[in-house]
């Protein structure tokens, strides 16, 4: 049996990394948008931003993948590989 405090704190850590992904993949989302919408480079902000898109995604997968095991310790008290 895993004892309350000590999942209380795996979700607590959980949580802190789940906001610092989600920050970051929001974060360089907002400036692929902005350079998509603004061109401030001209052409060369449209392939920028298309570099960052992908790139926005991996935080975010990142971030789903926390949620999840945010989730699995929670309802059941398992902490697997998500």
């Amino acid at each position: 049996m895993v004892n309350v405090s000590d999942t209380d704190e795996r979700i607590a850590g959980l949580q802190k990394t789940y906001r610092k992904l989600m920050m970051i993949g929001l974060a360089t989302l907002l400036a692929a948008f902005a350079l998509l919408i603004l061109r401030p480079f001209g052409s060369a902000s449209l392939v920028l931003g298309a570099i960052l898109f992908p790139v926005a995604m991996i935080p975010l997968e990142l971030a789903r993948r926390t949620a999840q095991r945010m989730a699995l310790i929670a309802l059941g008290g398992v902490d697997r590989k998500a």
